[in-house]
């Protein structure tokens, strides 16, 4: 008896940290997001639409967002993500062993590949020509 409501309590706080929980997180991650919500900030929506914020009214939770001119109003919750800065995302190199490198163009990269799979397909078709040619010498 004591071993199958230890088993029952332990199922519940296994659901509570598996299921519960994570969610309550991801909650709150979207509520904080969508208040930090202010004109300029670039969203997605649940349809896919991106767009910048251009107004923001707390009162009705609803959000105008312009897209490329047009200017439609969401409720909040219809805002999916928030697009990150591009101004973090680009690290700038500091140290000056990184900017003396000197690397190869990549169009000279790109035309070494270029060659390389051209003369490998090259060789398969003349490999090809000479099994279809010995064939053909079989049935003669």
């Amino acid at each position: 008896m004591n071993s199958s409501i230890l088993m029952i309590v332990v199922l519940f706080a296994l659901m509570y940290f598996m299921m519960i929980r994570p969610q309550k997180k991801a909650q709150e991650k979207q509520k904080s997001m969508l208040s930090n919500i202010k004109p300029g900030t670039e969203v997605v929506t649940i349809g896919g639409l991106h767009a910048k914020v251009s107004s923001v009214s707390a009162d009705r939770k609803t959000v105008s967002l312009d897209a490329d001119g047009s200017f439609l109003t969401y409720e909040m919750s219809a805002i999916r993500t928030v697009v990150p800065d591009e101004t973090q995302e680009a690290p700038v190199a500091t140290d000056a062993a990184q900017t003396d490198e000197v690397s190869e163009p990549s169009s000279v990269v790109e035309e070494t590949e270029a060659k390389t799979e051209t003369e490998q397909l090259a060789e398969s078709v003349k490999a090809d020509d000479a099994v279809v040619s010995e064939k053909s010498e079989d049935n003669k």
